[in-house]
């Protein structure tokens, strides 16, 4: 039976890619927020409509004057879960630039300091192309591997939003952290 509640489908869909590890997606399970989707409000800084999620919800951050911040993870369009990047305002509300009001029905993501992303994006040498910080395959493999290992540095990360893990099981980031656990558990911790 398909779940009616777009949050969940979204929750639901997550935590089964999780289980395969060093993925984004246990990341954001571990580390991210859920924001509640809004119409494009009018004032705002312009929106781009197209196939560039991350380049432009980075550019309409920054514009905002610290009104918006970047959120990368996960959103439910249609049914198609996509890796995906928003803005959101202080009350954790997901105001996407990219995609038309209503395509989002559900969000849920890392809230990241501009400064954080920015430095990232210059050191991955993604100036046009930008993936975002959650790509695996674009990012550098020591990046990459620490992002997926031990999640977004607490410096980086802006709590806005309500904390996913409320609403899942614990997620570990990877399998070597769920070895880890094992291993404390049987023998005990020292």
């Amino acid at each position: 039976m398909p779940l009616t509640d777009p949050l969940d489908e979204l929750i639901h869909v997550l935590v089964l890619r999780a289980d395969e590890g060093f993925c984004p997606e246990a990341v954001v399970l571990a580390q991210g927020r859920l924001h509640t989707p809004t119409p494009w409000p009018a004032g705002m800084p312009r929106r781009s409509i197209g196939g560039k999620p991350f380049r432009n919800a980075l550019r309409v951050a920054r514009a905002s004057a610290g009104s918006l911040a970047y959120a990368e993870g996960f959103a439910l369009r249609g049914r198609e879960v996509v890796h995906h990047a928003w803005c959101v305002d202080v009350r954790g509300t997901a105001m996407d630039p990219t995609w038309p009001d209503g395509d989002g029905l559900a969000y849920v993501g890392v809230t990241l300091a501009g400064e954080w992303v920015e430095a990232v994006r210059r050191r991955t040498g993604t100036r046009t192309a930008f993936p975002g910080v959650l790509d695996a395959h674009t990012q550098h493999t020591r990046d990459a591997d620490r992002i997926l290992t031990y999640g977004i540095p607490p410096t980086a990360l802006l709590p806005v939003g309500t904390p996913a893990r409320e609403l899942t099981e614990p997620i570990s980031l990877s399998p070597r952290n769920r070895v880890r656990e094992e291993v404390e558990r049987s023998v005990g911790s020292c």
